[in-house]
C-alpha cells in the first residue's frame, strides 16, 4: 500500500517549509511573503454584517453573481480587458485559481514553460495536473527580462501553456508592453496557451502593469490569474480567480465544483466589500511597500561583494550574495544561523536563481532595519571571494 506516483514526486515548496518549521528564538523573519498589515477594517466589518445575515451557505461553484460582475468590472475599468462574469470562476487563492487552469487544459506529458526564477509552486501545481513543468531562463544579466531566444529553443510537440508572471515573484521585474508582445507574439506562432499570473498588480513602483489579455491577438488564448491576497492583506482568506475565454472558464467551474463544491461564502464577501470599499488603504500600503524597499535595497547596496536590483515591483528583494558563498543555500543557512536574518535560497526558484537569497519586504519597518543592521555585519565579516 502506498500513495500515487503523483504525489510522491511532488515537491515541497522551500518557501512553505521555511514558514512552517520551528525558527531560532531570535531571528527575523524575512521569507514569507505574507503582508503584516490586517485586512482593511471596513472589508471586516462588511463580512461580520453579512454573516449575521446568514452568508455561510453553498454558493454557485463558479463563485456569487455579484462578486463576478464586480471582478468583470474592475478587469474592464483597471486592466482593459473586456470579461463577462461567466468568464470568471472564483477560487480558493491565486494557487487554487493557476490549479484549476492547469486541470481544465493539461494531458498527462503536456509541457509548461514557466519562468526562471520564479514561485516555486507552479511546479507542484503542474506535476499534480499531470504536466511537466519547464524552465525559461530570465537572467540576471538581462535585469531578469525574458530571454526569448533560448524560451523558444524550449518549445516542443508537448508544449502547451506559457506562464508569465510579472510583477514577478521573486525578482520584482516589471514586463514591459514590449516584453508582453513577444510573448503574444510566440504564443501565436506556436499555438500555445497563455496563463498569466498577475498576483501583484498593485505592488509596482516605477513601471505600469500592462494585462497581458488586453493585448491584441491575446485574449483568446489567455488566462488572467488573480487574488486579493496581496492588494488587500488576505493571505488568510484565500480567495482569487481566474478570468479566461467562456470555454475555459465553463471547464475551470466544473473542476472547481469537482474539488471544492464551491468558494467560501465568506471570503468571497469580503472580496466583494474589498471591490466596492474605499481604496486608500491599499495605497497607503503601496507606499509603504515602496519606502521599505528603498530603505531595504540602499542597505544592501551599501554592503562589500552584495549586489542587488532595485525591485520595479512586488515587496521583494532578491539579493545576490554570490561574491561572497556562490551557494544559496549556504548563503541562506548562514544568514539565518550567523546573522539571525531568515530568508529563502534564490536556488528554490530555478536554476537562475542560484548566488541570490530572497528577503520579504512585507515585514515591518523596524523589522528591515533590524535584518539590514544583522546582515551588514554579517557581510563585513567576510571575505569578498568571487567579485569579476
Amino acid at each position: 500500500m502506498s500513495v500515487s506516483n503523483r504525489v510522491r514526486n511532488l515537491p515541497v515548496s522551500a518557501i512553505r517549509t521555511l514558514s512552517e518549521e520551528s525558527a531560532p528564538r531570535d531571528v527575523v523573519a524575512l521569507n514569507a511573503g505574507d503582508p503584516n498589515f490586517n485586512t482593511p477594517i471596513h472589508i471586516i466589518d462588511a463580512v461580520a454584517r453579512r454573516l449575521k445575515e446568514g452568508c455561510s451557505h453553498y454558493t454557485p461553484s463558479n463563485g456569487v453573481q455579484e462578486l463576478r460582475e464586480e471582478i468583470a468590472a474592475k478587469l474592464r475599468r483597471e486592466n482593459g480587458v473586456d470579461y463577462t462574469p461567466e468568464d470568471i470562476v472564483v477560487a480558493n487563492g491565486g494557487t487554487g485559481a493557476l490549479s484549476l487552469a492547469y486541470l481544465s487544459l493539461l494531458e498527462d506529458g503536456d509541457e509548461v514553460l514557466i519562468p526562471d526564477p520564479g514561485w516555486p509552486n507552479y511546479i507542484p501545481g503542474i506535476i499534480a495536473s499531470g504536466g511537466r513543468p519547464i524552465g525559461y531562463p530570465t537572467p540576471k544579466e538581462m535585469g531578469f527580462l525574458p530571454d526569448f531566444e533560448r524560451l523558444e529553443s524550449l518549445i516542443t510537440q508537448r508544449t502547451k501553456l506559457l506562464v508569465v508572471n510579472t510583477p514577478n515573484n521573486p525578482t520584482g521585474a516589471v514586463y514591459p508592453k514590449e516584453v508582453l508582445e513577444r510573448f503574444v507574439d510566440i504564443a501565436n506562432r506556436h499555438s500555445l496557451l497563455l496563463v498569466s499570473d498577475e498576483v501583484y498588480e498593485r505592488v509596482v513602483f516605477d513601471r505600469a502593469h500592462t494585462s497581458l489579455a488586453s493585448l491584441p491577438g491575446a485574449f483568446e488564448r489567455t488566462v488572467t490569474v488573480n487574488s486579493f491576497s496581496k492588494t488587500y492583506a488576505m493571505t488568510g482568506w484565500r480567495v482569487g480567480y481566474i478570468a479566461a475565454p467562456e470555454w475555459i472558464a465553463k471547464a475551470a467551474k466544473k473542476i472547481n465544483s469537482a474539488l471544492n463544491s464551491c468558494p467560501s461564502s465568506v471570503a468571497q464577501e469580503g472580496a466583494l466589500a474589498a471591490l466596492r470599499g474605499p481604496q486608500e488603504e491599499v495605497q497607503r500600503m503601496m507606499s509603504e511597500y515602496r519606502e521599505r524597499r528603498d530603505f531595504f535595497v540602499n542597505a544592501m547596496r551599501r554592503l562589500p561583494g552584495v549586489s542587488v536590483r532595485r525591485p520595479d515591483g512586488a515587496f521583494y528583494a532578491f539579493v545576490d550574495f554570490s561574491a561572497l558563498i556562490p551557494s544559496s543555500q549556504e548563503a541562506a543557512r548562514e544568514l539565518s544561523l550567523r546573522a539571525g536574518v531568515l530568508g529563502v535560497p534564490g536556488v528554490a526558484f530555478g536554476s537562475q536563481g542560484e548566488g541570490f537569497v530572497r528577503f520579504s519586504l512585507a515585514s515591518s519597518m523596524p523589522e528591515l532595519v533590524e535584518a539590514a543592521h544583522r546582515i551588514e555585519s554579517w557581510a563585513r565579516s567576510r571575505p569578498v571571494k568571487n567579485l569579476e
